[in-house]
């Protein structure tokens, strides 16, 4: 009996993306892998001083270090948007807008700058993210499986909420 060649073990998150690819919830997790790629995609001086935060809807946001780089990354909007959507697999959705928020003016990052060396309080996730992310499984039928996504999502989004929360 000829024996197939199994690359065991597998990483549990090839697994669970293929599992949600064939559930047809592939490009939904392309199109969210735009805020974790964005260094990649864009240039090495852009992603010094501009963090890709969250994608909602069609729009991208994202947080600059300076009200110059915010202009300046504002002056090349369709370029960005360019490379984004040339980064995306064919069929998935494209992203259609770039919001940019300065560091001070955003809430999360400004409270982790004035806030004390000692452990802060986790922040919850985004609530409207967190709303649009699970609108997405809606197709999934299975109430065990749809349970499991739907703490996968929630536990991202409180991630995502606290990365730069330091502990």
């Amino acid at each position: 009996m000829k024996r197939k060649n199994v690359t065991w073990p597998k990483a549990a998150g090839s697994i669970l993306f293929e599992t949600l690819r064939q559930m047809g919830l592939g490009s939904s997790l392309a199109r969210q892998s735009i805020v974790t790629r964005w260094p990649k995609i864009v240039d090495s001086v852009i992603a010094k001083r501009a963090r890709a935060e969250r994608l909602m809807g069609d729009t991208l946001y994202v947080v600059v270090d300076s009200s110059v780089w915010m202009n300046e990354l504002a002056a090349m909007k369709s370029v960005l948007l360019d490379k984004l959507n040339s980064s995306l697999e064919p069929g998935v959705p494209r992203i259609r807008d770039i919001k940019f928020t300065q560091l001070s003016w955003n809430r999360e990052s400004h409270d982790e700058h004035q806030s004390s060396p000692t452990r802060r309080k986790a922040l919850p996730p985004d609530k409207k993210a967190l709303e649009i992310s699970t609108q997405s499984i809606d197709a999934i039928k299975d109430p065990d499986i749809r349970r499991v996504i739907e703490r996968l999502i929630e536990k991202d989004a409180c991630f995502k909420a606290n990365h730069n929360n330091p502990v």
